[in-house]
């Protein structure tokens, strides 16, 4: 029972953090319009939206365990992470699983709700 209540429970941290990550982006769309904002700013600001997304999934999915906080906390940005690539894998078939990009964005997102089970 106390299994589906934890898978549960990361379900709905990733929901909040892929609406979180959905409201990030069409803010840094908006701001990309209306500020004609370079690559590497816009590249920076996809950054910061993953780092905000898992930290908020980590928070939120180590809140109900009582130990090991920072696991709980990279699982959810593993989940996190994992589901970004399916999604690329399904909009581009050649998405590169070993390039330095997804590794680093790998890095960033298991970091990140690592922060997050930290903070919790």
């Amino acid at each position: 029972m106390v299994r589906y209540e934890r898978v549960i429970t990361l379900l709905k941290c990733l929901l909040a953090a892929y609406v979180a990550t959905g409201l990030m982006l069409a803010l840094l769309a908006v701001l990309l319009y209306k500020l004609q904002l370079s690559e590497d700013t816009v590249e920076i600001g996809i950054i910061v939206v993953y780092v905000v997304s898992s930290l908020l999934a980590g928070l939120f999915f180590s809140k109900g365990a009582r130990s090991r906080r920072f696991l709980w906390g990279m699982a959810a940005g593993a989940a996190y992470f994992l589901i970004i690539c399916a999604v690329s894998v399904a909009m581009e078939p050649e998405f590169a699983f070993l390039s330095n990009s997804c590794l680093t964005t790998m890095a960033i997102c298991v970091g990140s709700g690592m922060l997050g089970g930290m903070l919790g």
